[in-house]
């Protein structure tokens, strides 16, 4: 008798085990994150835009890398911006490499995004990279 119930013990477990790895699984899929780099000590930001805010949020961005603990100008500081989907649809997110002393943007980068009907979002294709003049 206490075989049995062990084992039904261990099923049970073992079934809230997976749905919590499925549930955690399909969670990561509802957020997708860019990176992008800048290095420390220069007049330069990114910013995004996103096309159609009704199709994609901004949720937060973090710093991933930091090369720049000794105060090295120049090291490079990664971060992580996070965008979530809202709705079913596709829509772009500009990132603009902006000097911030005049506000000129120097560069900038276009991603494709896709959300479909379970607000699991992804890249289209490959980001579009446009030096400005």
């Amino acid at each position: 008798m206490i075989k049995k119930i062990l084992i039904v013990f261990v099923i049970i477990i073992f079934i809230f085990s997976l749905f919590r790895y499925l549930s955690k699984k399909d969670e990561s899929s509802k957020k997708i994150e860019l990176t992008y780099e800048i290095n420390a000590g220069i007049p330069f930001r990114w910013e995004y835009e996103i096309e159609d805010e009704s199709i994609v949020k901004f949720e937060k961005s973090y710093v991933i890398k930091d090369e720049n603990k000794g105060g090295n100008v120049g090291a490079k500081v990664y971060t992580n911006y996070v965008f979530k989907g809202l709705k079913k649809g596709t829509t772009t997110i500009t990132f603009k490499f902006v000097n911030f002393t005049n506000n000129q943007i120097v560069k900038e980068e276009k991603n494709i995004v896709k959300v479909d009907n379970n607000l699991n979002i992804s890249l289209v294709g490959i980001p579009v990279k446009n030096k400005k003049e």
